[in-house]
């Protein structure tokens, strides 16, 4: 049951990582591809910031106990595409993100993954 336990606070956490860094693509501004105004988070291809580390260098944290300060680091990957498509000879500017946060625990790795769509500002 430990175990079971320990494995929620990991993917809550996770999903807490991943949630925050949705809701900063969601919202940072402004975000016209049309004039060119685009915000860091949103370019296209894999988007990474330098804090987000890597399955061999894990850098963000994804839970500390509280009783001991034991750390679970993990990384974050963000992959954001361009789904422009055309209605009625107007071009809607649709971005789609994908946030994967992930980790290993006793060995074993967890990925947590949230996904999003960004329209123009305008």
């Amino acid at each position: 049951m430990n175990t079971n336990a320990a494995l929620c606070r990991l993917q809550t956490g996770a999903s807490t990582v991943a949630q925050n860094q949705i809701d900063l693509i969601l919202s940072d501004a402004p975000f016209n591809p049309q004039y060119n105004q685009i915000p860091p988070e949103l370019t296209v291809g894999l988007n990474n910031p330098t804090n987000a580390g890597t399955s061999t260098s894990p850098t963000v944290p994804v839970y500390t106990d509280p009783s001991t300060g034991a750390q679970v680091l993990g990384w974050m990957t963000t992959v954001v595409a361009d789904t422009n498509t055309k209605l009625n000879g107007n071009v809607l500017y649709i971005y789609q993100a994908t946030v994967t946060v992930s980790y290993v625990y006793k060995g074993r790795t967890y990925s947590v993954k949230m996904c999003t769509m960004r329209t123009s500002d305008t």
